[in-house]
């Protein structure tokens, strides 16, 4: 039987750290037999927080990514085309998501940590690797404590995040929690059930220093008995990389307990399928 492909989890080089265009990655998709792909690129920052513009999009470009999609289903009318976007949760930032929601219809929203951050303004972003001696000078038990605790803030926020991705990014660099993260997992299987938020396996992380998928397979099975939706994805942001080891993924859903993907849709649906 062959399985119906979708990606939930893709960027452009809009995200100003990724390459090629929303054409390039939808045409990868198509070409790859996929019948959804979701674009998620990574909201504007406060020019505080990303100066350059290296890490998100422009706010003047977020008009044109909609454009873009809108001509790439044109283009590819044979494929679900989700306008999605990633938002970059910090301390006292539930404001600024809020009412950039409120001005875009964004079909599908991501909620990621990808930085401590605090209530003086200062902020480490502890997966880049230009920032990676970060962990050399910090206790790596109070990041992932930290982590977790900024991780709760977001999903019991009014944010209305329709996903969650990579929850448990700070491995991403290699440096895994060395105590006992149960509690944690546990927690944020339930917040994450109580909130009726999709997670994913997110392939990335076999690319990474880390290299595994995220979730860690505890925190994935955690997600399975709390009653967590979990859906596929690249989080690619190269258009080589759409699709890229999915086989790897359905493993890893199956050996947590999964029989389904559960698929976002441009309406705010889910649709299932089958493993």
């Amino acid at each position: 039987m062959t399985r119906e492909i979708t990606d939930s989890h893709t960027h452009t080089w809009f995200s100003g750290h990724g390459s090629g265009t929303v054409d390039d990655v939808v045409r990868e998709a198509v070409d790859q037999g996929m019948t959804m792909v979701a674009l998620t690129e990574h909201l504007p920052l406060p020019l505080e927080v990303d100066p350059d513009n290296s890490y998100g999009m422009s706010p003047e470009q977020v008009d044109e990514y909609f454009a873009l999609l809108d001509e790439a289903r044109l283009t590819y009318p044979e494929i679900e085309i989700i306008s999605g976007i990633e938002l970059d949760w910090r301390f006292g930032a539930e404001e600024y998501l809020l009412d950039w929601l409120a001005r875009y219809p964004f079909e599908l929203v991501l909620g990621s940590v990808h930085m401590l951050s605090y209530p003086n303004g200062d902020h480490w972003e502890f997966d880049h690797p230009a920032y990676v001696d970060g962990w050399k000078v910090r206790d790596e038990e109070g990041v992932w404590r930290e982590y977790f605790d900024l991780w709760m803030q977001a999903i019991t926020s009014k944010v209305p995040f329709d996903m969650m991705p990579h929850p448990d990014l700070p491995k991403k660099m290699g440096f895994k929690p060395t105590f006992d993260t149960t509690e944690y997992y546990q927690a944020m299987a339930e917040a994450a059930a109580r909130a009726g938020v999709l997670v994913e396996v997110n392939t990335s992380g076999l690319h990474k220093p880390v290299g595994e998928l995220y979730p860690a397979p505890a925190l994935l099975r955690e997600f399975y008995l709390a009653g967590v939706p979990c859906t596929m994805s690249s989080d690619a942001h190269s258009p080589k990389h759409v699709g890229r080891n999915f086989e790897e993924g359905y493993a890893a859903l199956r050996a947590a307990g999964y029989t389904q993907i559960t698929v976002p849709t441009r309406s705010g649906d889910r649709r299932v399928i089958e493993l």
